[in-house]
């Protein structure tokens, strides 16, 4: 891999109780899982976020979509979870990886609701993440989606992932979901951002 691969993570409840000090030592950027459809909280997310800002990492919130909601509405209940962004917070990320029985065009176009007010509300270009599987399946006919970085998740040992269609560079991989680091029990997400530490600080929301 690339040495200028930085080193993260994204967590949700599932990883329980985490020691982010030690963390701390082993990555440079985190997400956590703030919401899911118009309702959901994750039950971890207030002390997860304040605990990643607090030991220095540079720290992200994300959205699981649900692409039978009103795509409006799920931003709302996103940005009432994630209050007041603070300076040096990466943008947020936008989790689309189930149709929840619904056709692409309605998967985009409520994907493209949430992308759009919170790009809006925050003035920053959130990212999307999804697989190349579920990209090429679902997403590939809605050029529109290309204008967000993507967030790629592919579990493999190459040298970088192989991008869905129509989709020329990639911001961030997910390349294991079964990763093990100290201060974390059980598994989780391993994830590469695809630049220098320049590039996160770049992305990361400037001090007013």
């Amino acid at each position: 891999m690339s040495s200028t691969f930085l080193k993260g993570i994204d967590v949700s409840h599932f990883q329980g109780t985490i020691d982010w000090v030690t963390v701390a030592r082993q990555v440079q950027f985190a997400y956590a899982k703030a919401s899911e459809g118009n309702s959901v909280t994750d039950p971890c997310f207030s002390a997860n976020y304040a605990a990643m800002r607090a030991a220095g990492i540079a720290r992200g919130a994300y959205h699981f979509l649900h692409a039978d909601v009103d795509g409006a509405a799920q931003a709302a209940h996103f940005l009432d979870v994630l209050g007041e962004p603070q300076a040096g917070d990466l943008p947020p990320m936008l989790d689309v990886e189930t149709a929840c029985g619904m056709q692409c065009a309605a998967i985009d176009t409520c994907a493209l609701a949430w992308l759009a007010q919170v790009r809006k509300t925050l003035s920053c270009t959130p990212i999307i993440y999804s697989s190349r599987g579920f990209w090429n399946s679902n997403l590939a006919g809605c050029a529109a989606l290309t204008d967000f970085p993507l967030w790629i998740a592919e579990y493999t040992s190459a040298a970088a992932p192989v991008l869905p269609q129509g989709v020329s560079s990639y911001a961030i991989w997910q390349y294991s979901q079964t990763g093990k680091l100290d201060g974390i029990a059980g598994a989780v997400d391993l994830d590469l951002f695809n630049g220098s530490a320049q590039a996160l600080a770049q992305l990361a929301r400037p001090a007013r």
